[in-house]
């Protein structure tokens, strides 16, 4: 993984499928250098990954960390406001269905009180993977 999407977790509750993380948005951060120099903007398909690694750890808490998870699909996602930094960022995820196969979460990350993204994305359940598979 290139980047680790959060700073911190606030409270991971696996009795109830629900997870918040926080993360610090500044000009510094490297995935601005292909961006508009004049308005850094955070690119929507990070906030994506926002969600998705906010609910892979806590779907991976909620089966001891037994398997892999991976980003299977976003179902929808919507972006009402856009992300200039500095900012605070506060990433909510939440179990909406699990099976043995897959999870498919909810998310929603929001600074100031304004709603920035929402997502549902489905993440998949894999055995573990080895290395050099891909060799």
């Amino acid at each position: 993984m290139r980047w680790i999407m959060f700073d911190s977790f606030n409270f991971i509750d696996v009795e109830n499928g629900k997870a918040q993380a926080r993360r610090a948005i500044t000009r510094g951060e490297d995935f601005f250098d292909d961006t508009f120099n004049f308005q850094p903007i955070l690119p929507p398909v990070l906030m994506i990954e926002m969600i998705a690694q906010t609910g892979g750890v806590l779907v991976g808490a909620t089966i001891n960390f037994s398997k892999e998870i991976i980003l299977g699909k976003i179902d929808w996602a919507r972006f009402p406001n856009e992300v200039i930094p500095p900012a605070i960022l506060v990433i909510d995820a939440w179990i909406t269905d699990k099976s043995e196969d897959g999870t498919r979460i909810e998310g929603k990350i929001t600074a100031d009180g304004k709603t920035l993204c929402e997502a549902s994305i489905l993440l998949g359940h894999l055995n573990r993977l080895e290395t050099g598979l891909l060799e």
